[in-house]
């Protein structure tokens, strides 16, 4: 009783503050409600921890320089504002098996895109404009890093405060940042080849449909939404088979 009065207390406040913030629609609020009841209702704090701290840190990095961004992305304002579907293509797996490493990669578009240079088609190893599906740049692939190691730290940390006796686990700060780095290599690979990326010449940015759009890179078989599904999964499979053979 009490695991659900404290899984039913951290939902509804991340709800309160995701609508606040604008950080989730409608739609995602609700499905991040959904998310953390399954999530906080674990006995283990880390998977509590791990999952407020990516919650936390994400909502603030969709928000940083939006005024850049907005200039950047044409959909920005529409897609600042995450929905069910994106809640539950980044997030379903790790509710499911309670690891909430997962999503991490999606740090490497929220600050890559704010790269000084443009990105290079990790396929192509060409220049591609910003937004590009499929484009990396140094900031990017150091924030999925980064991104990655924070949300790995948050959780030794909660670990080895419920188990003092183990002490500090860096393994899962390094796996937590190969996690981050992998997430958005497999991202981009899939952005790359898989989904479509049209360019306005008029505009002069990437844009999401556009009768005078050229199609730039990649194929129209996924859409964003499944593509952060198949890479969750992916990211999620590989790290858990790494981490069985490493304990």
């Amino acid at each position: 009783m009490s695991n659900f009065i404290f899984a039913l207390s951290l939902s509804v406040l991340m709800v309160i503050h995701s609508r606040r913030k604008k950080s989730l629609s409608s739609s995602g609020a609700a499905g991040a409600f959904v998310l953390g009841m399954a999530t906080f209702s674990s006995s283990y704090a880390y998977f509590s921890v791990v999952l407020l701290t990516f919650f936390l840190a994400s909502s603030k990095l969709t928000k940083f320089k939006a005024d850049r961004k907005r200039l950047l992305e044409t959909d920005y304002d529409k897609s600042s504002e995450r929905t069910l579907m994106q809640v539950a293509c980044n997030g379903l797996t790790g509710g499911i098996i309670c690891g909430s490493l997962l999503g991490i990669y999606g740090w490497a578009s929220e600050l890559g895109i704010l790269n000084r240079s443009w990105p290079i088609s990790i396929i192509k190893f060409k220049k591609v404009p910003p937004g590009t599906n499929g484009g990396v740049s140094p900031l990017g692939l150091a924030a999925s890093i980064g991104g990655g190691a924070t949300v790995g730290l948050a959780g030794a940390i909660a670990l080895a405060i419920q188990q003092p006796c183990h002490g500090l686990p860096w393994e899962i700060v390094a796996l937590g940042g190969l996690a981050g780095l992998g997430g958005s290599l497999i991202d981009s690979i899939l952005g790359a080849t898989v989904q479509r990326t049209l360019y306005s010449d008029k505009r002069k940015m990437v844009v999401e449909d556009d009768k005078d759009a050229t199609r730039i890179s990649g194929w129209n078989i996924l859409d964003n939404h499944q593509v952060n599904f198949v890479s969750s999964v992916l990211t999620s499979t590989i790290c858990g088979v790494t981490a069985y053979y490493l304990h």
